[in-house]
């Protein structure tokens, strides 16, 4: 099934399945609006599943919210059919797809009844709207890279090619995830710091504290996905469709888990790689493990760089031939800044390798990715000629031949 045909199919049975919820649940009295179509290959909600959903409950007869999880960032867990929630969602969730947003209008009948509970009064009708994140342990993100996997082998996109040609071999969303954990990290920094510049201590000093979840920070965590920086990265990344909405995805799921790791952890840039792994493999399931990556030794530094580059390439909008020598020359100037939190590291200065790599050989890595945007070279054989032949830094052998 081509892209095309699937993405039909898709809607087909999201609409069909939509209109058949629709009519049935007004006879019963509860209402139901589609808000928000899913966008992935619907596995749909049936009794006994277990979902994650976010929602917004209001009061209809004074649109008061008595309950909401968006802002606290943490879906509630719903067995459906099963009589954990009310009986309206029980009737109502059926059919949904992951990604899909429903309203939901529930009579009192079919909510909390005459007698209400703390929140709500008796007698009152709800309106809830409902956004399903997941579905039997499975998150839209995970679903969308799922896609995206097929979609790749299947697209004549150029950005997609591109991102192959210049080393990714997973999903954008690898990148993208990885992009958001660093993006977080520094804001995570900035909030930490303004809280330090706050603390003034009675002899008149500065001292720092340690970082405590006050509304500043909370202000942060919500607003991140819509930052300066984030928005800058999506303007301009060949990923510009995937990087902020892999962000709102991801945070959407995980938010409090994310911030719970960051909170529970040191947050020296040395760190930055385990947070990685356990947000984008073990959380978030869009990379590989990277537990075992351990660079040391002047080969494993030049990979590690070189490895760096095409990241950071990747990050870069280089649709614009013209324009692409000097952006890589850019990305050759801020490439070894960041070395510090994005590798663990065993022995030797990997930044200070990195800048030695790029001094040395700024002109050839230049010349030798252009060759890979370009498509003359794999990224593997850019890598190997870089670090075997031009650096002289790893033995020849260290690069199988079915790699290149």
């Amino acid at each position: 099934m081509n892209v095309c045909t699937r993405l039909l199919y898709t809607l087909l049975v999201c609409l069909f399945c939509t209109k058949v919820v629709d009519a049935a649940k007004r006879k019963s009295g509860l209402g139901v609006q589609i808000l928000e179509k899913a966008n992935v290959f619907p596995e749909k909600a049936a009794s006994g599943d277990a979902l994650k959903v976010h929602y917004t409950g209001k009061l209809k007869a004074t649109g008061e919210v008595f309950e909401e999880t968006f802002k606290v960032g943490r879906p509630l867990d719903v067995k459906l059919g099963t009589g954990s929630v009310v009986k309206g969602w029980d009737e109502g969730l059926v059919g949904m797809c992951v990604g899909e947003t429903r309203r939901l209008t529930v009579p009192p009948k079919l909510g909390y009844g005459e007698s209400g509970n703390d929140k709500v009064p008796p007698g009152s009708t709800m309106i809830f709207e409902i956004k399903l994140v997941a579905l039997n342990g499975k998150f839209i993100h995970q679903i969308e890279a799922e896609g995206m996997k097929q979609e790749e082998e299947e697209t004549n996109d150029a950005d997609l090619i591109l991102a192959h040609r210049i080393g990714e071999a997973d999903s954008p969303y690898c990148d993208a995830c990885n992009t958001v954990v660093e993006e977080f990290y520094e804001a995570w920094l900035l909030s930490l710091k303004g809280q330090n510049d706050k603390v003034q201590t009675k002899d008149g000093g500065s001292s720092a504290p340690s970082l405590t979840y006050n509304d500043e920070t909370e202000a942060m965590v919500q607003s991140f996905c819509t930052n300066a920086t984030v928005s800058r990265i999506s303007r301009k990344n060949i990923y510009k469709s995937h990087v902020k909405p892999a962000c709102e995805r991801i945070m959407l799921g995980h938010k409090r888990e994310i911030v719970g790791k960051f909170l529970a952890t040191e947050l020296h840039g040395r760190a930055v790689p385990d947070k990685k792994d356990f947000i984008c493999n073990g959380m978030v399931a869009v990379c590989p493990s990277s537990k075992g990556n351990v660079v040391g030794g002047e080969c494993q530094m030049c990979r590690a760089t070189m490895q760096d580059i095409a990241y950071e390439v990747r990050r870069g909008h280089l649709a614009n031939q013209a324009k692409a020598e000097r952006q890589v020359r850019d990305v050759l100037q801020r490439v070894c800044a960041y070395t510090y939190y994005r590798h663990r590291q065993k022995g030797g200065d990997l930044q200070e390798a990195c800048d030695d790599l790029v001094d040395e050989h700024t002109n050839r890595i230049v010349k030798e990715v252009l060759g890979g945007i370009s498509g003359e070279n794999s990224w593997k054989e850019i890598e190997r000629t870089i670090c075997v032949d031009v650096a002289g830094k790893c033995p020849a052998a260290i690069f199988r031949k079915d790699e290149l």
